[in-house]
């Protein structure tokens, strides 16, 4: 079985190459910085805006755990990124990597952060190109420091996109090609080491309630897309439902679970509301569940396919895929 942290070996390695664009790099080398620098000025456009990058960028903020992912994916440490939704507040694939020494925690942007705290910080670039509500405070926020966002929203922006366009915006554009071509060439060989995956189908439940649940029924869904990568498809029944408000997922009643029946089931939602949901009547028939064949996921493993990057994705490589091609063997 191939190594699964050759994505994280490479940031390593590229960390070294982009020494120059970090803010804890104060005896880069000459040339590393010159290299970096020779990028300045750029101009990156986004839906709210452009964000006008005149000089190497020293003092970064990521406005979203998603976009801490992608600033040291590209070899940066910001000054200080968003609180995930760990215990320790930091993503595992970015704690197991780059601890003990990471940054500060802010709240981001839905969590009411206030602009005063991010002026506090002297950034001299914003990177929020995963935050919703960004809209609300772009302009107070772009008044402090250019803001590197999404081109048309923050849930349809692939990963490879946004961190291209993070990489153009701290000068490394190169650099950002080289963690996309390491990681998509991972997925690809993840797909050959498990072959089980192969022309598997998948129902994937998200978000249960009481009476209804999400479902997955389109690639518009970033998880969707990383699965379809593994070979993995959408059953007929969860494409044939309608799309909800939330891009590639169809919203359900527990009347229609029993249509749910894939060859693996996987379920994500707010802790402690799995087990329940899972035990309901609707799903007891499936052939799934009398096989075993459901793969559950507790909110933080289920962010790495849900809200992709390079490193999330190595890191569901390594802890989530071994357990879909077991239950695609049951």
């Amino acid at each position: 079985m191939r190594t699964r942290h050759r994505t994280i070996v490479a940031v390593a390695a590229l960390t070294l190459l982009t020494a120059g664009c970090s803010s804890a790099t104060d005896d880069a080398s000459p040339s590393s910085t010159a290299d970096a620098s020779s990028a300045f000025p750029v101009t990156v456009t986004g839906a709210l805006g452009s964000a006008e990058v005149t000089d190497r960028p020293e003092r970064v903020v990521a406005l979203s755990p998603t976009d801490a992912d992608f600033v040291f994916a590209l070899g940066v440490t910001p000054v200080a990124i968003d609180e995930g939704t760990s215990e320790s507040g930091y993503q595992p694939w970015v704690e197991e990597h780059f601890g003990p020494d990471l940054p500060p925690l802010v709240r981001g942007v839905d969590g009411q952060i206030s602009v005063e705290e991010i002026a506090a910080l002297e950034p001299d670039l914003i990177v929020a190109t995963k935050v919703f509500g960004l809209d609300r405070v772009y302009d107070q926020l772009s008044a402090i420091a250019p803001v590197v966002h999404y081109a048309d929203n923050p849930s349809t922006e692939s990963w490879q996109d946004a961190t291209a366009t993070v990489a153009d915006a701290l000068g490394v554009p190169d650099v950002g090609a080289e963690v996309v071509r390491t990681t998509e060439t991972d997925i690809t060989e993840a797909a050959q080491d498990y072959s089980a995956l192969g022309r598997k189908t998948f129902t994937f439940f998200v978000g249960p309630v009481q009476d209804s649940v999400y479902v997955v029924n389109s690639d518009a869904d970033a998880g969707a897309r990383f699965l379809q990568q593994l070979g993995m498809a959408p059953t007929p029944f969860a494409t044939s439902q309608p799309q909800s408000t939330i891009a590639g997922r169809a919203l359900i009643s527990y009347e229609l679970l029993s249509q749910t029946d894939a060859d693996v089931l996987i379920a994500t939602g707010r802790p402690g509301t799995i087990d329940a949901f899972l035990a309901d009547p609707g799903l007891r028939g499936l052939s799934a569940v009398e096989r075993g064949a459901v793969v559950p996921l507790e909110p933080v493993p289920a962010q790495s396919i849900a809200f992709p990057s390079s490193l999330s994705l190595g890191w569901a490589l390594t802890n989530i895929v071994p357990q879909l091609a077991a239950a695609a063997q049951r």
